[in-house]
């Protein structure tokens, strides 16, 4: 079954787009308003010629790919990435639609469990000001030091207000060794100087995904210290950005992706967004403010039971009257 969503400024502008692009046959599953975009209509369509499915069975197919859309609506996914998410788990033998949701979206995302990381390889985190990369570097040492390993915490973020203080503070409370570096030789210098077996995360500054020389200097630290890239975005962003985000920072080289404040908001469309098109695969999640217990791995059922969690709601309720 192929399933495809379509918007208009009205609900028969958007039928007539369904009509045009799926024939008359298309099976209407939701009609939502779509805000400022207009109204949006998710259909489906037999795939195949001569499909003897049951009744009762399609309804339950129809059922399944009509809760999917509700919650990929909800978190603001892309329509694009929503339409290959909902064609991934249609016509799976799947009752639970959670299932087939974490079905989809390992067909369709990358996944690394964080303890199939090599130790050997320098992990280097970049992303935009204020989305949790120092917090995150010394999640990254603490569960270095839970798996009972020394770690390095570079850090090249020492010169923002406070900067220093609080790595410092880290690495001390996690027994981590601190180096503080300004460029791209002092960074491979203390890499290349650390201790066999010592797990090496360098914490970046803040840069701006669209600065060509912010992106060239990441680049080029990256290169000296011989470090896989990974980028920490914060949930809860516009997805559209999101996505351009994403996408130039894997241009840039990356391929990981740590979200974070996932416990603070409500929706995450705009981390798959970023994911799906930087081509990035999920390495953890930040779910807490805690450094010991804020990092949890990312996968395919524990992404798909988040989205699930977040149940669609009204934000004029919150103003009920009690």
């Amino acid at each position: 079954m192929l399933l495809r969503s379509f918007t208009g400024r009205t609900l028969p502008e958007a039928m007539d787009k369904v009509r045009t692009a799926l024939g008359d046959e298309a099976i209407i599953l939701s009609t939502q308003d779509d805000g400022t975009e207009g109204v949006k209509v998710t259909a489906a369509i037999e795939s195949e010629a001569g499909d003897d499915t049951a009744p009762e069975a399609l309804y339950g197919e129809l059922q399944q790919a009509d809760r999917i859309a509700t919650v990929l609506d909800h978190h603001r996914v892309p329509r694009g990435l929503a339409d290959r998410l909902l064609n991934a788990a249609g016509g799976l033998l799947i009752d639970d639609w959670v299932m087939a949701l974490a079905a989809a979206l390992d067909h369709e995302l990358g996944f690394q469990p964080l303890a199939e990381v090599s130790p050997e390889q320098p992990l280097m985190l970049i992303g935009p000001s204020g989305a949790g990369k120092s917090v995150t570097a010394a999640k990254l040492c603490a569960c270095a030091r839970l798996a009972g390993a020394s770690s390095l915490l570079v850090t090249m973020d020492a010169d923002k207000a406070g900067g220093r203080a609080q790595a410092e503070a880290f690495a001390e409370a996690l027994g981590a060794r601190l180096v503080c570096a300004a460029g791209p030789e002092a960074v491979a210098t203390a890499v290349r100087e650390r201790s066999d077996g010592e797990m090496a995360v360098i914490d970046t500054v803040g840069s701006n995904p669209f600065d060509e020389v912010e992106l060239r200097m990441l680049g080029d630290t990256a290169e000296a210290a011989g470090a896989r890239l990974a980028v920490v975005l914060s949930a809860g962003g516009d997805p559209a950005e999101a996505a351009e985000a994403g996408l130039a920072y894997g241009e840039l080289g990356a391929a990981a992706l740590i979200p974070t404040r996932l416990d603070a908001a409500r929706r995450f469309g705009g981390v798959l967004a970023a994911a799906h098109a930087g081509g990035l695969s999920f390495l953890a999640a930040g779910i807490s403010r805690h450094i010991g217990a804020g990092l949890v791995p990312a996968n395919p059922v524990s992404l798909a039971r988040l989205l699930s969690t977040c149940e669609p709601f009204e934000p004029t309720s919150l103003l009920a009257a009690e």
